[in-house]
């Protein structure tokens, strides 16, 4: 069995994975082809380049969708039309038909894990819709026994502070549909401000996992949302747990492999762990993969990856929630699965269900099950607030309005 032990040292620990038969994407401002392009020239769309890594690629129009759309939308994200935006991937019938990474120069986000990549790309919390996938691959083999299995029984401390029935009654499916039940709230302060709940405790902790589990209870676990990046790297310290290879050979192995992403930057917790809360780092391409496998439920290219009944489950609605602007929303927000966000466009008064998986600084990676569609972006956004998620949701929406419904 390969295991992939290639890290180069800093801050953010690096992962590159030369798996063979699989090559690696071109770095850089490029345009489909691979080449690197002009940024402020004319943009004609182009159909992505077959590059060897698992996706079939496709016209757009040989699919139902707009090529004169999609060339005029990156035209305006060349513009400036959405500022934040830096690329933009996009599948229909399982073939890709748009890559284009428009940014020309890496930011702060790049500096957790040292990346000089223009086409890598931080993922922040859409990292904990992979530790859901693995956590469901997990299960799949029989590692775990259940959702309902007690939390705490996957992990080997001994004790825990602020012990409490409760705690040893929090279940594994408690802690996927972030109703753990303690003393946790990352939203308020926002993450822009310096006593952020979640800063705090990251500046503070070693063993992230454990830090989390000895927080007070505040309400019984399974009562109330409460959004918490913790529990998202806790879920792959109990893969680690269980699992006969690390974390990351374990992910490398039943993820990375069979999906053909051969590049992959990860920042890691200070005891060594990959941090699937919000430390993944991928091209914009190999992000629209996760998409695609959930679209075919759980198969990538004909082969079982996860099984149906975990995706299936996963994108439910598990908890309602919403906005809390709902009326200044590209994308309607109704509730979360495991780990995945749930919601639905207005397609000129057409109700379209989604799901998504998303990150701070406006990382969304949207399946469209009607539309049999997949679409990724990846931002750089730093406030958070309504105007930076609409411009990421509007490109989307944009996209789904010059789909073919009838396709």
């Amino acid at each position: 069995m390969q295991t992939f032990t290639n890290y180069r040292g800093g801050r953010g620990l690096v992962l590159i994975l030369a798996f063979l038969g699989v090559t690696a994407c071109s770095s850089g401002s490029s345009g489909s082809d691979g080449q690197d392009r002009i940024p402020d020239e004319r943009y004609t769309y182009q159909q992505p380049a077959n590059i060897g890594d698992g996706w079939s690629t496709a016209a757009a129009s040989s699919v139902g969708v707009s090529e004169q759309v999609l060339g005029q939308l990156v035209n305006a994200l060349q513009d400036g039309q959405f500022p934040i935006v830096d690329a933009v991937a996009v599948a229909r019938g399982g073939q890709l038909v748009l890559s284009e990474t428009i940014r020309t120069s890496t930011n702060k986000a790049d500096e957790r894990v040292d990346n000089i990549e223009l086409d890598m790309h931080v993922q922040n919390s859409a990292s904990k819709s992979f530790a859901s996938a693995l956590v469901g691959i997990a299960l799949d083999q029989g590692l775990i026994a259940s959702t309902d299995v007690t939390y705490t029984s996957l992990f080997p401390y001994p004790a825990y502070a602020n012990d409490d029935p409760r705690k040893q009654a929090m279940t594994l499916e408690d802690v996927l549909t972030m109703r753990t039940g303690l003393a946790w709230n990352e939203w308020d302060p926002p993450y822009s401000e310096p006593d952020n709940q979640m800063f705090e405790f990251y500046g503070s902790q070693t063993d992230l996992s454990k830090g989390f589990l000895d927080l007070p209870m505040a309400t019984d676990p399974g009562s109330e949302f409460g959004y918490a990046t913790p529990a998202s790297v806790s879920l792959g310290q109990a893969i680690e747990n269980v699992a006969p290879l690390s974390l990351i050979d374990y992910g490398g192995v039943n993820f990375l492999l069979p999906l053909g992403i051969s590049r992959v930057e990860v920042e890691r917790t200070p005891t060594g762990l990959p941090d699937l809360g919000r430390g993944l780092f991928l091209t914009t391409r190999d992000l629209l993969k996760l998409g695609q496998l959930y679209l075919d439920h759980g198969e990538w290219n004909g082969e079982r990856v996860v099984s149906a009944d975990w995706v299936a489950r996963s994108t439910m609605p598990h908890v309602e929630i919403g906005w809390v602007n709902p009326d200044n929303m590209e994308w309607e927000l109704d509730g979360y699965g495991y780990q995945w966000w749930i919601g639905a466009f207005d397609l000129d008064g057409t109700r379209v269900e989604t799901y998504a998986a998303w990150g701070f600084g406006e990382q969304w990676l949207m399946v469209v099950p009607a539309l049999d569609l997949v679409v990724a972006v990846n931002s750089h956004g730093e406030k958070g607030d309504d105007d930076e998620a609409n411009q990421a949701l509007g490109l989307i929406k944009q996209i789904l309005l010059a789909t073919d419904r009838d396709n």
